[in-house]
């Protein structure tokens, strides 16, 4: 990418990753570009010549075209969509409607212990209450069906 083409005002794509952490990318607006190509864009970050940040701390930046950046965002979106749709058919199912109610119960139990005055402790006694609580309730809800 050559930097020195691109002028204020212009839209950037800023490319973050695309992997096992999933994807991420952003259009952003180009503030200036000084006359050794390095671009500054509006949020402050900064860019060399051939599009790296400068002086990222940890993974840096790269600058792209706002078609592979809107094709990264797109692909994010979708990501997004299909891990919903996943965890919505898991909740309708039996086994995710059991762990749903368990854990509701259980919040609800500990709400009311805290209400009354028993906090967690420091000595980490509620938290092992809190899963004993959540195995019982879980126990019962695999032996018992539910009543529609």
């Amino acid at each position: 990418m050559n930097t020195l083409q691109l002028n204020p005002g212009d839209k950037i794509g800023v490319f973050f990753y695309d992997d096992k952490r999933g994807t991420k990318a952003v259009i952003e607006e180009i503030a200036k570009v000084s006359p050794t190509g390095i671009v500054t864009l509006k949020s402050g970050t900064r860019y060399t010549s051939i599009g790296k940040e400068i002086g990222a701390l940890g993974d840096p930046t790269y600058l792209c075209t706002v078609e592979k950046a809107q094709a990264v965002i797109d692909k994010a979106a979708q990501r997004k969509q299909q891990k919903e749709e996943e965890y919505k058919a898991y909740l309708a199912s039996p086994e995710g409607r059991r762990d749903k109610a368990a854990a509701l119960a259980v919040q609800a139990a500990i709400k009311a212990i805290n209400q009354y005055g028993w906090y967690a402790d420091v000595d980490g006694h509620m938290d092992v209450m809190e899963t004993e609580i959540e195995q019982i309730i879980k126990k019962y809800l695999s032996e018992h069906e539910p009543i529609n």
